[in-house]
């Protein structure tokens, strides 16, 4: 079930994995843009939602023989014929690292900064992995020409501030001439994307560009749903339900002017390595 309010790009992809694993296994794939608890019969062996929440717990309570898988969508507890795919919280240790990486790999003379919320765990997870994943690739990350500032660098505010609150924080990156910026969920609006992409600044993020800001869009960092899905598919099918399932960082929305081939592959491969924990962030475990 994927609703009108749904981003289509994100979701494109998931729909034709869907379709593909149902059509392998001998079974009908049917997409809705809603669906509620009088809907549901015995004949759906698997409903899978997208945010915004449809009700996935009261629909597995109400129906114990269907497996109903939730992808994204925050605060949903997996049950027994209830699954998630967590695509935000459980990564952000890596997303954050990740964005730090591409940032500097992007950036000459590493003038990186991140936009991070200063009163959530989460806000923090995401300032102190961007700052070590740009620091893996540039160390002292010194500039050979003026202005000589400390980067990677950080501006924050809190959770409930307003869009001209995180304006003025994004000011001071670019007056210490910050060139690109990481922009995790939660922070600001669409005005303050357009704010730093007005002042040249090149923008990395976790949820799809706003249209007309593509090319200042370096990519986006998001959970990989897919792979998380074709994961958990066999025992979905099979009625084992109850899953927990982290969806691993993967790159989309890349714009090849400001990501070459060859910068993406060095990306992707530092991907691998922390998904197999070979790179340890610095910032704890993932949450």
């Amino acid at each position: 079930m994927i609703p009108p309010e749904a981003d289509p790009a994100q979701f494109d992809e998931l729909t034709a994995t869907l379709s593909e694993l149902a059509a392998n296994d001998g079974l009908e794939f049917e997409l809705r843009s809603s669906l509620s608890v009088n809907d549901l019969s015995l004949s759906q062996r698997l409903v899978v939602a997208v945010p915004p929440d449809p009700g996935l717990t009261e629909m597995a309570q109400a129906a114990p023989r269907t497996q109903f898988l939730g992808i994204g969508i925050q605060d949903l507890e997996s049950t027994p014929n209830l699954s998630v795919i967590d695509t935000q919280v459980a990564s952000s240790t890596n997303i954050g690292f990740l964005a730090g990486y591409l940032a500097a790999v992007v950036t000459p003379e590493w003038r990186v900064g991140a936009l991070t919320i200063s009163d959530t765990s989460e806000g923090v997870i995401h300032r102190d992995s961007f700052l070590n994943g740009a620091v893996f690739f540039c160390g002292l990350c010194r500039q050979t020409y003026p202005p000589f500032n400390t980067y990677p660098m950080y501006v924050e505010a809190s959770a409930g501030s307003t869009s001209q609150e995180w304006q003025s924080a994004a000011g001071i990156l670019i007056d210490q001439a910050v060139r690109t910026a990481y922009i995790p969920l939660g922070v600001g609006d669409e005005s303050l994307l357009e704010y730093l992409a007005g002042a040249e600044l090149n923008l990395i993020g976790t949820t799809p560009p706003p249209p007309g800001l593509q090319s200042n869009w370096i990519a986006t960092i998001t959970g990989d749903i897919n792979s998380a899905l074709q994961k958990a598919w066999p025992d979905l099918i099979a009625g084992q339900g109850g899953l927990y399932l982290p969806a691993n960082v993967t790159l989309t929305d890349i714009n090849q002017d400001l990501l070459s081939p060859g910068r993406q592959r060095l990306v992707e491969s530092l991907i691998s390595e922390l998904e197999a924990g070979f790179i340890d962030t610095g910032v704890g475990n993932s949450q």
